[in-house]
């Protein structure tokens, strides 16, 4: 317990001698500090006072104002586009399947190939009904022969009159046997429902068809469209005849439309509505799934007052505003405008409020100038 009382001791006794000293020290810097400063706020007292000298002396030292452009607002019409995504398709886009089952023996078309209404694209193994056909021939010589001696007979009052009425209703019977045959050998031939092209064609010569099973895709594409699904809260806006401007990127192509027909029925999964667009195809570039970005108008103005989006400022308040230039005296001065905005597109800004339309707005520069302050016009 001692020894712990007596190094405590030695300790305190320590600091106690060597604080004098860290406090003259410190006291010195101070004083150096201080030094220092009256030495520094005289060398900037000195200083400013120079500048004024120099500038009040130097005639060619001239204060720089703020180099802006200026152009004038315009008054004009302005139209706002909403952008949805469609796909190109064709009211005459079909798939081709047989009517009965068989092997494919014949294909009489290319891929690519121009064909008209009811031209033969393949035909099926038709054997066993050509077989009966050819059977029904033979048996219909005979049993017409029949019927022509006995309707001679019958004419010249020999006979009885039930021998006739048999011969006749053999041959008739036979005569509809023999047209129910031909239009099934008919249904062996694959022909197109319309006027077109081939598209593509499925199987080959030796393999199987079935009426499941598609052979061929016709297309005709004279007569294409373009169906979109746009978002009901546009439902008020797109009505048939709504001007729509079309741009196909793999073909870096664009054209002017208009709405055929708008849908009455929302879907209630993802909330749109069905569009179609007419579009003239007469050369053929447009196929079917092509894709296609629409700007569809959805609001537009006969004249309003318009300005570039891009010189439009908000200040702390939420204020929108603009600046533009105000003579007085001989000089430029700027003017902050605050504004009312309605839509945007394309870059420009309807003006609701705030501009009259016959004002010069600073453009370049405009955001390195202030209210009042006097800038000199580029030319």
């Amino acid at each position: 317990m001692k020894k712990v009382i007596i190094t405590l001791l030695a300790a305190a006794t320590l600091v106690a001698c060597e604080a004098p000293k860290d406090e003259s020290q410190l006291g010195k810097l101070k004083q150096e500090k201080d030094s220092l400063k009256e030495v520094y706020t005289g060398i900037a007292k000195r200083m400013s006072e120079l500048d004024f000298q120099i500038s009040t002396l130097d005639t060619a030292t001239e204060i720089r104002v703020p180099l802006v452009t200026v152009a004038p607002i315009k008054v004009k019409g302005f139209e706002h586009y909403f952008v949805v995504q469609g796909a190109v398709e064709a009211d005459k886009n079909a798939l081709v399947y047989p009517e009965v089952m068989g092997e494919i023996v014949s294909i009489r078309v290319q891929e690519g190939q121009a064909v008209n209404k009811g031209d033969v694209i393949m035909e099926l193994d038709a054997k066993l009904v050509r077989s009966q056909i050819k059977e029904l021939e033979t048996s219909y010589a005979f049993v017409k022969d029949m019927y022509e001696k006995q309707e001679k007979l019958w004419n010249q009052k020999i006979g009885s009159e039930v021998q006739y009425l048999e011969a006749k209703n053999n041959k008739e019977r036979m005569e509809q046997s023999m047209k129910t045959l031909k239009a099934q050998l008919d249904l062996y031939i694959v022909r197109a429902p319309f006027a077109g092209t081939v598209d593509e064609i499925v199987p080959k010569v030796g393999e199987a068809a079935a009426p499941q099973m598609p052979v061929a895709r016709v297309v005709n594409l004279n007569q294409v469209y373009i169906k979109s699904d746009v978002s009901e809260n546009y439902i008020s806006s797109v009505k048939k005849g709504t001007t729509a401007n079309v741009y196909f990127s793999s073909l870096d192509k664009s054209f002017v439309t208009s709405v055929n027909r708008s849908g009455d029925y929302i879907n209630a999964n993802n909330r749109t509505f069905k569009v179609r667009f007419d579009i003239d195809n007469g050369s053929g570039e447009l196929i079917p799934n092509m894709l296609a970005d629409i700007s569809i108008l959805d609001y537009a103005l006969d004249s309003a007052v318009v300005i570039p989006t891009k010189i439009i400022q908000e200040d702390r308040q939420s204020n929108e505003y603009v600046y533009v230039m105000s003579k007085s005296g001989g000089e430029s001065t700027v003017k902050k405008v605050v504004i009312n905005t309605g839509m945007s597109y394309n870059g420009e800004t309807v003006i609701l409020k705030g501009l009259s339309g016959d004002e010069m707005y600073i453009d370049q520069g405009a955001r390195s100038v202030q209210d009042g302050d006097i800038v000199e016009v580029a030319k």
